[in-house]
């Protein structure tokens, strides 16, 4: 049936945006934006583990944003789209991307390389709990029991696929890396909020640009850091493996994955485009199977919990 112009993209939801900007006939559907994103982050954390082989968590997390804003940026270039110009745009650009970029960077690194991708994993997407909090907070999104069951279902469907998994132990200091992993969470959410609220308040609003800035502005941040840690010269690059994995993580884990997701934000609530996040370790036991890692029993039984999680929350009676 065609949709009634002036009528909600996410009819749903009472906070999306209304169609023509975000309606554009011919416009790819959410869903398949949002399997493209969870596959490419969840492919990220593997990855990731693989790339620190090689070099260390703050020149990888530091290069993962700077470089992907280079992408960004030649992007915008070549469709001659609006750059990133006025302080607005960088001041934005910063704040968000201290969440978005800084803190979620760091603490993937980090927590990947202390308590382990595994528990990174699982810590990383508690972040639809507090989206969802800072949306019924600031934006007045409403999340319904039947939503707010799915995400809670998908959220113990990781952590059984983290049970269950034969080699899900820390690293070599899971505490730490526990802090680190929170950190990112709170981040990542509230900068997705805040990308929600641009989205659904300026009718002007440009994805790409955004991201462009907050790639460069949060890579800038995360500079100290990596002067601070073992810096850039303790990295091989000699290793085809190690510049393998970085170009996944600048193209597929950062580009693709944050423009997908925050594309998706203009067109959906926060909770339910947040919920799906819970898909991405199971792409990681996906990659894993098909590496001949065959998932144990306990391992599917939460894979079947996280899409029954998320096939709950995108149920049209659960808005």
């Amino acid at each position: 049936m065609a949709r009634v112009p002036g009528q909600p993209v996410d009819a749903a939801d009472p906070a999306a945006p209304r169609a023509g900007r975000d309606a554009r006939p011919g416009g790819v559907p959410v869903p398949v934006i949002m399997t493209v994103t969870v596959l490419a982050a969840g492919a990220g954390y593997p990855v990731t583990d693989a790339a620190l082989r090689s070099g260390s968590p703050a020149f990888i997390a530091t290069a993962r944003a700077l470089l992907a804003g280079a992408v960004v940026v030649a992007g915008l270039l070549v469709l001659r789209r609006p750059l990133p110009r006025t302080r607005r745009d960088w001041a934005l650009g910063l704040a968000i991307g201290t969440g978005n970029v800084t803190l979620v960077l760091a603490g993937i690194s980090e927590g990947t390389d202390l308590a382990g991708p595994a528990i990174t994993s699982v810590l990383l997407n508690s972040a639809p709990f507090v989206a969802a909090l800072f949306a019924r907070v600031f934006l007045g999104e409403r999340v319904s029991p039947l939503r707010a069951a799915g995400i809670a279902i998908g959220f113990v469907g990781i952590v059984v696929i983290v049970v269950g998994a034969n080699n899900s132990g820390g690293g070599s200091n899971v505490v730490l890396g526990v802090a680190f992993c929170m950190m990112g969470a709170v981040g990542w959410a509230a900068a997705g909020v805040a990308m929600r609220y641009l989205s659904i308040r300026q009718p002007d609003f440009d994805v790409g640009r955004a991201m462009a800035a907050q790639f460069i502005a949060g890579g800038m941040l995360l500079v100290p850091y990596l002067l601070l840690s073992e810096g850039p010269w303790s990295t091989n690059w000699t290793s085809a493996s190690f510049l393998s994995s970085l170009t996944f993580l600048v193209v597929g884990a950062q580009v693709i994955t944050y423009v997908g997701f925050y594309v998706a934000l203009t067109r959906w609530t926060s909770a339910r485009v947040f919920a799906w996040t819970f898909l991405a370790p199971v792409t990681a036991v996906v990659i894993a199977a098909g590496q001949g890692e065959l998932p144990s029993a306990l391992t599917t039984a939460g894979l079947v919990t996280v899409i029954a999680g998320v096939t709950l929350v995108n149920l049209p009676r659960a808005a």
